[in-house]
């Protein structure tokens, strides 16, 4: 198995992917970006994206629930007093939401997990920026994107070659949630 170097190559092998592998993935990318989303809810949701044997009954109430703290967790603040905090747990439930996509919605794209992965990304780029003077500072904002940029590629590919294995992959198990 190759390694993934780039976002091209991050993209093809998770749109190869199907669906329930995509959710799959996903949960774990969450898992990385959950400790900037405080409500336990988002933490339920990831478990249930998590699970290789989520019924479509179970995926669409739960869907159905992170929508509703989508709406209630919109920053709804104009630029000049952006709460990044507040955008970042935004971002975060945004990728729950994505990630619980029904398979037979339009909501539920063909590179779910890739999707997930940007609003992941989005989500640390704004936890990272601090705002305290008239611009915000992005000095550290480099070094923690390519970081969790680098750890997605690993993850995706240790999941590749566990799905490979036939191995199934436990976010529980592993700790990331739970």
């Amino acid at each position: 198995m190759t390694r993934i170097t780039n976002y091209l190559d991050f993209k093809n092998r998770l749109g190869a992917l199907p669906l329930r592998a995509q959710r799959q993935l996903a949960a774990t990318f969450i898992g990385e970006v959950l400790d900037l989303a405080k409500d336990p809810r988002i933490r339920h949701a990831v478990e249930v994206a998590a699970k290789g044997d989520a019924t479509a009954e179970e995926l669409a109430a739960t869907h159905h629930a992170v929508h509703a703290i989508y709406v209630e967790s919109n920053p709804q603040s104009d630029l000049l007093e952006m709460d990044f905090a507040r955008q970042a747990a935004h971002f975060v439930t945004a990728a729950c939401l994505v990630s619980l996509s029904p398979a037979d919605s339009k909501a539920a794209p063909a590179h779910l997990a890739q999707k997930v992965a940007m609003y992941c990304r989005m989500a640390r780029t704004c936890s990272s920026m601090r705002h305290d003077d008239d611009t915000p500072d992005f000095s550290a904002l480099g070094s923690v994107v390519e970081r969790l940029v680098e750890g997605q590629y690993r993850q995706a590919e240790a999941f590749e070659a566990a799905q490979n294995l036939g191995l199934g992959v436990s976010l529980v198990s592993t700790g990331r949630i739970g």
